[in-house]
């Protein structure tokens, strides 16, 4: 993948200057805002990513590269007024006893939700997100994922469209955030399809938001060993 930096910098020293300006306050920890309605006491709200102090410096300068697939976004911080946290209480729901993420308003196809929010990571040897169930993957190249299981937003209570719907509503995209100058992952009404055919037809008010987790998700729960074990799936656009 091919990265590039739309800034003009006639000199290395001067643009490693700048990317440790711009990478030093990411890896401080967000400050916390007020978190929405239904949010689990314990658990800390992120308004922006967290990256943990030993996460590599060569690998969050990667981060602040734009690649040219990454859809440009200016995420607002703190909670969304696009959607709702809820309690499931029907009892065929494979959530039961959990919650969801509803929508608040009517989104239409190809909404920007909101961005998927938790610890920025790498994956190597004894990897403590490897069994995680809110691990979104940023870079397979370079081992980076989004693990909202301790800490983050919204984003970690959207469910899998398996044994509630027919299909899901919504998928996860790479964002560049311009506000912020770096990569993420999002969260996204399903777009129309050619002359409005097929694929995302919007999500109603009250509506659950539904991603597919893939097939390597269930898998790994089962004690299958298939080939993509923990990838969610991901919109190709």
């Amino acid at each position: 993948m091919n990265f590039h930096l739309e800034i003009e910098c006639p000199g290395s020293i001067q643009l490693l200057s700048y990317l440790n300006l711009l990478a030093e306050p990411l890896t401080m920890p967000p400050k916390s805002t007020q978190p929405p309605k239904n949010w689990p006491p314990r658990l800390p709200y992120l308004t922006s990513p967290l990256y943990p102090p030993n996460f590599p410096p060569e690998t969050l300068t990667s981060l602040h590269f734009r690649p040219p697939s990454a859809l440009e976004i200016t995420a607002p911080r703190g909670p969304s007024p696009l959607v709702k946290i809820t309690p499931i209480l029907d009892p065929s729901h494979p959530a039961c006893g959990q919650s969801g993420l509803f929508a608040a308003s009517e989104l239409k196809p190809g909404t920007l939700i909101l961005r998927y929010l938790g610890e920025v990571h790498t994956s190597g040897r004894n990897d403590k997100h490897a069994d995680s169930d809110y691990d979104l993957s940023l870079d397979r190249d370079l081992g980076v994922g989004i693990d909202a299981a301790k800490r983050g937003n919204e984003g970690r209570f959207v469910n899998d469209y398996r044994g509630v719907a027919m299909g899901p509503n919504a998928e996860f995209r790479e964002v560049w955030d311009v506000g912020r100058g770096e990569r993420g992952m999002g969260v996204f009404v399903l777009a129309e399809g050619r002359r409005g055919k097929g694929r995302g037809k919007g999500i109603r008010k009250g509506e659950e938001i539904l991603v597919g987790y893939g097939r390597g998700f269930w898998g790994a729960r089962r004690g299958v060993d298939e080939e993509g074990k923990g990838e969610v799936e991901e919109g190709n656009g």
